[in-house]
């Protein structure tokens, strides 16, 4: 998958806590952005409700992952309306793996990594991942307003080859995010 998917790569976040700024270094996306980024996230994959799962089918895979969409629990990621679901994508695909961060407030950054090491996950997760299997995004800041609907919100995205298959997880590294329940399985097969 990518550079090191699967294997190597450094551990590639900086810590930060800042609210999105216009400069931040990615993507910017305004209240009606952030629904569109939704609404197609929606219309990729297929949903199992009762599995808590999203397959992807084909060659090319777009998976558009929220962090801490509103409305649902503190510490989850977001996919369909589905809370922390296993993803699963064909062995070979090109997967565009994207993050929107719709959280807000003091130390609400998030990012995904995906690694091999399965939960639970301590305190200081990114101690305990290992190497990622794909070259990890940096740290999306946090959305820029209290009101959901003013707020302007931090989008990235990496792309990766799923090279192997096999059974990985998406990981929020931020210290205590994975503790409390920030993570996903990810399979590929």
């Amino acid at each position: 998958m990518g550079p090191g998917m699967m294997g190597g790569g450094m551990m590639g976040w900086a810590m930060g806590n800042y609210p999105v700024t216009p400069n931040w270094g990615g993507k910017v996306l305004n209240y009606a952005d952030a629904q569109s980024y939704i609404q197609y996230g929606q219309t990729h994959g297929t949903v199992d409700a009762k599995a808590n799962s999203v397959t992807f089918t084909g060659n090319n895979v777009v998976i558009n992952l929220v962090a801490v969409q509103p409305g649902f629990e503190d510490q989850t990621f977001e996919l369909h309306g589905l809370t922390n679901p296993t993803i699963i994508v064909p062995h070979g695909a090109s997967v565009q793996f994207n993050l929107l961060n719709m959280d807000h407030g003091n130390n609400m950054e998030h990012t995904a990594v995906i690694t091999r090491t399965p939960p639970p996950y301590p305190y200081m997760a990114m101690m305990y991942l290992g190497p990622p299997q794909v070259q990890p995004m940096p740290e999306l800041p946090w959305r820029s307003d209290g009101d959901v609907k003013a707020a302007r919100y931090a989008a990235l995205g990496e792309t990766f080859v799923a090279t192997e298959s096999g059974e990985y997880w998406y990981v929020c590294p931020a210290p205590q995010h994975a503790q409390e329940g920030m993570y996903g399985k990810f399979i590929v097969r």
